[in-house]
């Protein structure tokens, strides 16, 4: 493994570790809160550590080499599209009323996780597909 990568697994980790603890907090905490301040910054304790997941994110694609940025860029573009499709299909089937709608945060608070697990699932689509040629 590159030092490059040993450099990112060393920031993500501990990142979604923190997500991970301050997610289950926050859930807890945020029960037994009535303060409006207090809520919020609860509620946005988890956002910090996905600051810095996405900071060893875009830190590891500047320091790899052209033949993983590629890869890196067309799985960024794959992902986002495929995100947004999937965003949209939902959409047009929630106005159509084909489906029941959910509420508006629980849509909204998928949005991240879709884009990073299409992008992990293209990535490793394009790493097969390229080094298998």
């Amino acid at each position: 493994m590159r030092a490059v990568h040993k450099r990112y697994l060393r920031e993500f980790f501990p990142a979604m570790f923190a997500y991970v603890v301050l997610i289950v907090l926050a859930v807890s905490w945020l029960k037994s809160l009535q303060s409006t301040a207090l809520r919020t910054i609860v509620t946005l304790l988890p956002v910090l550590p996905i600051a810095f997941v996405i900071r060893a994110m875009v830190r590891v694609i500047r320091d790899q080499d052209e033949f993983e940025r590629r890869i890196d860029l067309e799985a960024i573009a794959i992902g986002g599209a495929v995100a947004g499709f999937g965003f949209f299909t939902y959409g047009m089937l929630l106005n159509a009323k084909v489906i029941a709608p959910p509420s508006a945060e629980s849509v909204a608070i998928w949005v991240l996780p879709a884009l990073m697990g299409s992008f992990g699932v293209a990535k490793c689509v394009l790493g097969w597909y390229y080094r298998s040629r």
